[in-house]
């Protein structure tokens, strides 16, 4: 735990998940107001409110009659993670008491809301448990969309062509607008990247992945420059693929079984007492035909229903395996392809060892989900604190969703994709090492 976050975590870890689920929503909230007030700035309008109005939040309307005055958008952000319901109350108390928020509430022309508003350390704990760069965002000339666009313009360059747009307002008003010389330029047929466009980007590219290590921006020295092999990504897409197939043919199987077995077990149709005695048999046989041939077909589904589950099954721990090691890779910067291995269409063996605890990267948001995934992989899932999400409609009643079977490596294939879909084009290697 990095000391600069270790009091705010420890915040972050002392509350409950509903508690959690709900500071993490007020947190959103409170960014995106930040994030607006901003971008309003830029366009020359100014709000010039104290923090205290234009950070506080609406919660809920007194009288609370949704059908007259509608949801907030924090109960309609609270609903659709379950946490909606008339204990909302007492976890605002809750996060009140430790610091994290405070309540007000403001007249309404028929009554009042009731408004919530984050505290310093209460921004603090979100940002530690939830964000992707608990430390802050790290600084940079571009901001994200204009870095992702000149990236773009480097690799049109790279190919000798331009960037085929009509017309791009990034382009016009933050690379060519406000940089002398600009970084592009209008050409016919699109845009492209000037002789100081590239120099800017050579010179500023270490600053601006570590600030958007999302973005896949090439390296300015080449492909062998590059601090993640595109090869890693390959050999997931790969096991990904694989798994995919084979967990869509174990269904249809499974289908197949279900649907044979039904045939077998419907009982013979009932003939008029009228009919003669040969016209009956002849139904009968034909009934007889059906149904043996229908457990037949349900013998035979119901063995390649489990062999295929464990085909999938194998393929999934597979697929864990290699994003472990890769993931690994990226947190270690090493060569993450040194341990990969291709999937097997035909593994030679089904002993397997045990999967590793995923390495730590020191960001709570990722490590904290990557831990409550490989702890369900393994038959270990994490006890749930406090009450569980209860999915609820806009018109207050429970939501009510059949559970669907088990599928074979089902929680393998959830910690693959949480730590593929970080992986993934270097981005965790950049968010974590960003000098390279």
């Amino acid at each position: 735990m990095p000391a600069r976050t270790s009091k705010a975590l420890q915040t972050w870890h002392e509350l409950n998940d509903r508690q959690q689920g709900t500071l993490a929503v007020i947190y959103t909230l409170d960014q995106a107001a930040e994030a607006g007030r901003r971008s309003d700035a830029a366009r020359g309008q100014y709000d010039n409110r104290p923090a205290d109005a234009w950070r506080s939040i609406d919660f809920a309307h007194e009288p609370a009659l949704r059908n007259v005055f509608g949801w907030t958008p924090l109960q309609e952000r609270l609903m659709w993670r379950g946490w909606d319901n008339q204990g909302n109350g007492a976890t605002m108390a809750a996060l009140e008491r430790r610091g994290l928020i405070t309540r007000d509430s403001r007249p309404t022309q028929y009554g009042y809301m009731h408004t919530v508003r984050l505290t310093r350390e209460g921004r603090a704990a979100a940002r530690a448990g939830t964000s992707l760069t608990p430390g802050g965002p790290r600084k940079a000339v571009l901001g994200l969309r204009s870095w992702e666009v000149l990236a773009l313009l480097w690799t049109a360059h790279q190919r000798g062509q331009p960037l085929k747009w009509g017309y791009s307002t990034t382009i016009e008003r933050v690379l060519i607008d406000k940089h002398v010389p600009p970084l592009a330029r209008s050409i016919p047929g699109g845009y492209e990247i000037t002789d100081r466009g590239r120099e800017f980007y050579r010179e500023h590219y270490a600053a601006h992945t570590a600030a958007h290590p999302d973005v896949r921006a090439p390296h300015p020295d080449g492909t062998q420059a590059e601090p993640w092999p595109p090869e890693a990504d390959k050999l997931l897409a790969q096991h990904r693929q694989l798994y995919r197939v084979l967990l869509a043919a174990w269904k249809n199987a499974n289908e197949a079984r279900k649907t044979a077995e039904k045939e077998a077990a419907t009982p013979a149709p009932e003939t008029p007492a009228s009919t003669p005695a040969a016209v009956v048999a002849q139904v009968k046989a034909r009934h007889d035909v059906w149904t043996d041939t229908a457990r037949q077909r349900a013998v035979l589904a119901s063995a390649h229903t489990e062999d295929l589950a464990a085909r999938t099954e194998h393929a999934a721990r597979a697929y864990a395996t290699a994003a472990l090691t890769a993931y690994r890779g990226a947190v270690t910067q090493t060569n993450p392809l040194e341990g990969m291995a291709p999937p097997e269409d035909e593994p030679d063996t089904w002993d397997e060892p045990p999967l590793p605890a995923p390495a730590e990267t020191g960001i709570n948001a990722i490590d904290s989900e990557a831990t409550k995934l490989h702890a369900a992989a393994v038959g270990r899932p994490v006890k749930r604190r406090g009450p569980a999400p209860t999915r609820r409609t806009r018109h207050g009643n429970v939501r009510v969703v059949e559970k669907p079977p088990a599928e074979p490596g089902a929680a393998l294939y959830a910690l693959a994709e949480h730590l593929r879909g970080h992986v993934a084009g270097g981005a965790l290697a950049r968010r974590l090492h960003p000098d390279g």
